[in-house]
């Protein structure tokens, strides 16, 4: 219930993306905003060539903060999918290698059983030749049951693994894809808004022929560099080991 109150809670600030622009009052207080700071000569040229104000630097820190409640809300979502993740993968290529070892059993014992055996057993001497070969055939059927059972037992495992190792990967590879887009369309937004901001502070600012003609502001957020950092490495075993699965599946068709 929590995960999806999350995923539906990242879908709604997706869907309530202004992709018509800046709002009506949003761009007005935007301009009030630009001409009182234009007035102040601000934007100020900073020491490295950035021209920077404080209502800027808070857009900036906003979206910061916006970027690492969203990626810290899927931390929380994620955490126990990406421990089962690691627990599935192991589990997965222990069945691999316990199914090559009962096939490699198996394909030894019947190049075993390859003779056709009509030797009779006592009791048998008044059977026909067939009986007894049909008899010794039922031997053999029943000493390779228990392999083949075996062999059949760890493919279905096998198989089962594969599917929700899939499925769960895909799922936590997806979740972080929609995070990514809700913040790259709030920087977008934060973008427009700057924009507005700027038009408005330049035409009242008495330095503005020396202002760029945009805000050549950074946006970056380290939220998604923190987020993802922890869960690299399981991330890549789980890429390596899904094309190694991925090729399997071609050499066997």
């Amino acid at each position: 219930m929590k995960n999806n109150q999350m995923k539906n809670s990242r879908i709604s600030k997706l869907s309530k993306g202004k992709v018509k622009g800046v709002g009506f009052f949003e761009k007005v207080s935007l301009k009030i905003a630009g001409f009182i700071d234009g007035r102040r000569s601000l934007p100020r040229e900073n020491t490295v060539g950035g021209w920077v104000s404080p209502h800027l630097d808070r857009e900036v820190r906003s979206y910061d903060e916006f970027a690492s409640r969203m990626w810290g809300h899927l931390q929380i979502e994620e955490e126990t999918a990406y421990a089962h993740l690691g627990e599935l993968m192991d589990s997965l290529v222990h069945t691999r290698s316990l199914l090559e070892e009962a096939e490699f059993e198996l394909e030894e014992a019947v190049k075993d059983e390859k003779s056709v055996d009509t030797s009779r057993k006592y009791g048998e001497s008044k059977l026909t030749e067939g009986q007894v070969i049909a008899r010794r055939a039922h031997e053999r059927a029943k000493r390779l049951a228990p392999l083949k059972s075996h062999v059949s037992s760890l493919q279905s495992k096998l198989f089962s693994e594969i599917d929700e190792f899939s499925r769960l990967r895909n799922r936590i590879l997806e979740d972080n894809n929609s995070t990514r887009m809700i913040c790259n369309r709030v920087k977008d937004h934060l973008h427009q808004r700057m924009d507005v901001y700027w038009n408005a502070a330049l035409r009242k600012h008495p330095d503005n022929a020396r202002m760029p003609v945009i805000p050549c502001v950074e946006v970056e957020s380290r939220a998604e560099a923190v987020y993802l950092e922890p869960h690299t490495l399981l991330m890549q075993r789980a890429e390596l080991l899904s094309q190694t699965l991925s090729d399997d599946e071609k050499e066997a068709a």
